[in-house]
């Protein structure tokens, strides 16, 4: 099978996942398609909310494997830096510093 960055950009794109999965449902679909980064879309009109990686889930995976992926979002929301501030932070370092992921 095809592993070049432009096939993997491909596949990226025509997978997507809703904020209703789970963590561990993210994953399967990440190892059946051998991606690490894939979109949340809404449901009904399929904007962006947002994208995980797999080494993001696999940190929530020990701890709440039926996690939503909303809830990861809202995590990484909460986490990102302000647009004012200077120096950026890593949004999973600070949300794990919160004590939610790790």
């Amino acid at each position: 099978m095809c592993r070049s960055p432009e096939f993997l950009t491909f596949v990226s794109r025509a997978l997507t996942l809703f904020p209703e999965d789970t963590v561990l449902g993210a994953l399967q679909q990440m190892y059946r398609h051998g991606v690490q980064v894939l979109p949340v879309v809404e449901g009904r009109g399929g904007d962006l909310l947002g994208e995980v990686t797999e080494d993001e889930l696999h940190r929530v995976a020990r701890r709440r494997p039926l996690a939503r992926l909303a809830e990861i979002l809202t995590v990484k929301a909460l986490a990102a830096p302000e647009e004012t501030t200077a120096e950026p932070v890593a949004p999973l370092r600070l949300a794990a510093s919160s004590g939610w992921l790790h």
